[in-house]
């Protein structure tokens, strides 16, 4: 049985949401990501907006498992105006991830390709997978798409190209 950590770090819900339910899918160890100076409100959405733009790195609080005793890591992230989250660049920044890793990423609009790729190269591996889901698949039956990522990830499946996401560029972070 694969030893399996997800570590996510969530704004709004949408990515615990996800996190969660692959953790119950995939009997894996939970850990959130959490900034020291949480962001709030408009003013912590424009922060949030220009953190992820510049690919600068917070501060973050201690987390409570180590990836280094497990054998697969997955990162969560939203996708902050076509940017990876600056939380998960600052765990990322500061994790040796030497096991097989897999991502996913909640969005507004677009964005993952960029984030995916970013996600890789500060992890200094490819994922074995990806999933990438629009806002408005959160608010409908996303489980199965969901489900597909997690049995894809207990098969050891290769990667697959990260999904075009829609056209339009929504403002928003998800």
């Amino acid at each position: 049985m694969t030893k399996t950590l997800i570590v996510y770090h969530s704004r709004t819900g949408y990515t615990r949401r996800i996190a969660r339910h692959l953790a119950d899918r995939l009997g894996a160890d939970l850990d959130e990501i959490r900034i020291v100076q949480p962001m709030h409100g408009v003013l912590g959405y424009a922060a949030c907006a220009i953190e992820a733009m510049a690919g600068l790195a917070p501060a973050l609080r201690p987390m409570r498992h180590a990836p280094a005793g497990y054998d697969l890591v997955i990162v969560g992230t939203p996708v902050w105006f076509w940017s990876l989250a600056s939380p998960v660049r600052s765990w990322l920044e500061k994790q040796p991830l030497k096991h097989r890793v897999a991502f996913f990423c909640t969005m507004g609009g677009s964005g993952a390709g960029r984030v995916f790729a970013t996600m890789a190269g500060l992890a200094g591996r490819e994922p074995v997978a990806t999933l990438a889901l629009l806002e408005k698949e959160l608010d409908g039956p996303f489980e199965r798409k969901v489900d597909a990522f997690a049995a894809r990830l207990l098969a050891g499946a290769p990667a697959r190209p990260a999904r075009r996401a829609a056209q339009g560029r929504e403002l928003h972070a998800a």
